[in-house]
């Protein structure tokens, strides 16, 4: 597999993540011409986001037009990772400068694993679930939340349990004495996975449990015949984790 092919890998993951928060009756996902964006509808809860962008084709005049309308949403964008040097500047006032340098801390970092890159991981004793059942969904959405979004509900423990029962989305619980202390997720669109709500309660970090949920979650997604694995991490710390299973950097 190519490097630009890797790159649109994890571009298309970070899509369909987003898009398929918008595959639940309390919410609302529309396609615009050169973006799409999911958010809740009215009186509801959930995320809103702007993804699926495809500007960098545009005449300059037109590109700044549809920045402008997005960013006059007032919610997050993922522009991904081929956004042209125009539309960037455009964006932030700010030329790029493709300047090879260590990432900050807080940096988002882009990662990705082939099968034949999967090291062999070592046998544990901990007890991960994977998800089958709506009362198991709604044990899995509500740690997510706690953990990744500070309780706000971002995954609904019953609406979104559509994601396991119709699309594909596996999801995996670490327990330990007897409570759910980490979990993680693949989802699969069209034999590319992503790995995707990674995370530990704060006070049980630190022990391997992501490690070994993360690890259970690629080795069924290869097992399941994905082609690659893609990852955001949302700063070095995590993307330190990550590559200590076999994923590897992309810029």
């Amino acid at each position: 597999m190519t490097y630009r092919e890797i790159i649109k890998h994890i571009d298309d993951g970070a899509n369909y993540y987003v898009g398929l928060f918008g595959e639940a009756v309390h919410m609302e996902r529309i396609d615009k011409e050169f973006y799409s964006y999911v958010k809740p509808k009215a009186g509801e809860q959930g995320i809103s986001f702007i993804y699926n962008v495809s500007i960098n084709d545009l005449p300059a005049e037109q590109m700044k037009s549809v920045i402008d309308e997005m960013k006059s949403m007032d919610m997050p964008i993922w522009f991904g990772m081929d956004l042209s040097d125009e539309a960037a500047y455009i964006f932030s006032g700010k030329k790029p400068t493709h300047e090879k340098r260590e990432p900050k801390e807080d940096d988002e970092i882009y990662l990705a694993m082939l099968p034949e890159e999967k090291i062999e991981y070592q046998e544990n004793n901990y007890k991960i679930i994977k998800v089958h059942t709506a009362e198991e969904f709604a044990v899995w959405a509500r740690t997510a939340n706690d953990i990744l979004a500070g309780g706000h509900p971002d995954i609904h423990p019953v609406n979104h349990f559509i994601w396991c029962e119709k699309m594909g989305v596996k999801c995996y619980i670490l327990y330990h004495n007897g409570m759910p202390v980490s979990v993680a997720s693949v989802m699969d669109n069209n034999g590319a996975a992503s790995l995707e709500f990674v995370g530990t309660i704060p006070e049980m970090r630190k022990h391997g449990f992501a490690r070994a949920v993360c690890e259970k979650a690629v080795s069924d997604a290869f097992t399941d015949g994905a082609s690659i694995v893609t990852i955001r991490a949302i700063n070095r710390t995590v993307a330190k984790l990550y590559q200590s299973i076999g994923f590897k950097v992309y810029d």
